[in-house]
């Protein structure tokens, strides 16, 4: 699945969104690409994304419970599901700030992701982040 608001069909920075099953530092690269990924590109995660996936750092890393000190767009960033629930917080007090709102394209982006990330957690423990750049 790929949402897009801003890139254009020619990118191909990404990142690749993998929801899964904690199965902690035994987890393998199977078992967390079991799954067809979310992909969003580098247009849209750098405008729409990135401010709220950084803001969430430092975080345990859900796995192996090491600090881990930023997100990192080059690799993989495993991200659990207490940890999505606050990035959601932040996304919805960007559609929601009464000053320098999203446009509508935006905040359906948002909306989407939301939905997405909701849903996935209904059984998934964490999301893995892989970036390409």
């Amino acid at each position: 699945m790929i949402f897009r608001c801003y890139s254009k069909s020619e990118e191909k920075i990404c990142l690749e969104f993998y929801p899964c099953k904690n199965s902690g530092e035994n987890i393998t690269f199977e078992e967390w690409h079991s799954k067809k990924p979310l992909t969003i590109f580098f247009s849209d995660y750098r405008a729409l994304l990135l401010n709220c996936l950084c803001e969430i750092y430092p975080l345990k890393d859900s796995t192996n419970n090491e600090i881990v000190d930023a997100f990192d767009e080059c690799f993989t960033n495993w991200i659990g599901k207490d940890d999505w629930k606050s990035v959601i917080e932040k996304i919805n007090a960007k559609i929601n700030r009464s000053n320098n709102r999203p446009t509508k394209l935006e905040k359906e982006f948002y909306t989407n992701f939301i939905e997405w990330i909701e849903k996935e957690l209904e059984w998934a423990d964490l999301i893995v982040v892989e970036g390409n750049l």
